[in-house]
């Protein structure tokens, strides 16, 4: 059975390295050239492992025409993927959900929030100057976490957070027994109707949901303005959640002190977003989840799904319909 791999330029390493060394030499495969014509690759490939979830109209084509039955998206997000397009042409859909990322997007979080609360760029410039013993720093311990979603990374947060001494707070589409929250330090997960008092009552706000029409610009500057001002919004999710200008102006006018922000509504972002300006915006690269941890778990499941579909079998993680 043949696999093909899709690369995301300037972005192939350590996925396929990860991915080729979980397969072995269990299925031959290849790796898409990009300059080559698209229909003689695809000639007998039964899946397609595609990295970041990038394949365009014309490479969903070629795999319709061969008889692809496997589409598999090295991804959790799927906003950015042609899901509903690979459907119509018959091919099953899967992705990399949260599980294999949730560790990486916990530990970053935490990151942000310490980068936050330590108050590093002011006490890295001090040490430059040579001033010492300033500035007097926050601690987590004592404040409240809100989780705008408690799937798998926002479950890695809060075990993490719990044992730091934050108090946790939550809101899910889906109801948690309350065993799971005791289990994780959350001392409430309401639906998302209670969106509000979770903004209202939080020090730190961090997104874990999915990008889809629903959740476009759900914190936008009415949900903002409903935070403490001394409150700390941060995403790792997708930026489109967030309505980006509304987010700059509450921090450039103090309404809200300062975001955590690793994703973004146009990535990479243009060197004139406002969120880049500001002082008090901790950003990085969409690198939350990026770590060799995830790629290493990423492509032992899409070896998994190969195995899977070789054997008769139904993939796992299967995606049944375009959000």
């Amino acid at each position: 059975m043949k696999v093909i791999y899709i690369e995301q330029p300037g972005n192939e390493e350590p996925w396929y390295t990860d991915f080729a060394t979980a397969l072995g030499d269990r299925f031959p495969h290849i790796v898409l050239d990009r300059d080559a014509p698209l229909a003689p690759q695809f000639e007998g490939v039964r899946v397609v492992v595609d990295q970041g979830g990038h394949g365009t109209r014309a490479m969903i084509d070629a795999g319709a025409e061969a008889g692809v039955e496997l589409w598999q998206c090295v991804t959790t997000g799927l906003d950015h993927c042609d899901v509903g397009y690979m459907l119509e042409q018959g091919m099953r859909v899967n992705n990399t959900p949260g599980v294999f990322s949730a560790v990486a997007l916990a530990e970053h979080v935490l990151f942000l929030m310490l980068f936050v609360a330590k108050k590093f760029r002011e006490s890295e410039a001090n040490l430059r100057s040579g001033i010492l013993y300033h500035p007097l720093n926050d601690e987590l311990e004592g404040t409240t976490l809100g989780l705008v979603g408690l799937g798998a990374s926002g479950r890695e947060l809060a075990r993490r957070a719990s044992v730091l001494g934050l108090r946790v707070i939550a809101v899910d589409a889906y109801p948690v027994p309350v065993d799971e929250l005791a289990a994780l330090g959350v001392e409430s997960c309401d639906g998302p109707e209670q969106l509000d008092r979770l903004l209202r009552e939080s020090d730190y706000v961090s997104i874990h949901i999915p990008l889809t029409a629903e959740t476009r610009h759900l914190i936008d500057a009415a949900k903002l303005e409903l935070m403490k001002p001394s409150g700390v919004l941060i995403n790792v999710a997708r930026g489109g959640i967030v309505d980006e200008a509304a987010l700059a102006a509450a921090l450039a006018s103090g309404r809200l002190r300062a975001a955590g922000i690793d994703v973004f509504s146009q990535e990479p972002p243009g060197a004139d977003n406002p969120l880049l300006q500001l002082p008090n915006v901790v950003a990085t690269p969409h690198v939350a989840g990026t770590t060799y941890g995830t790629s290493r778990r990423r492509g032992v499941v899409c070896v998994e799904n190969i195995a899977r579909i070789a054997d008769g079998l139904p993939p796992l993680y299967e995606v049944t319909s375009a959000a």
